[in-house]
């Protein structure tokens, strides 16, 4: 499975769950005074976990036609 990060780079993923979890956990990470390139890393994480949901949403809904 791959997903085409917000820079453009395509990211396989081998463990949907595992990459979900971490995702999740990254989105959450702030600090007080963010720099823009953390500020870029919110919104990164952010869409990235959103399209992992999407995969998510795509393979349990093909499941369930089979």
């Amino acid at each position: 499975m791959t997903v085409i990060d917000l820079d453009g780079n395509e990211i396989i993923v081998t463990d949907l769950p595992l990459a979900m979890m971490q995702a999740d956990d990254y989105r959450h990470y702030r600090v007080n005074a963010p720099s823009s390139y953390q500020l870029h890393l919110y919104k990164y994480w952010e869409d990235f976990y959103q399209k992992l949901l999407i995969l998510d949403a795509k393979i349990k809904a093909k499941k369930e036609r089979e």
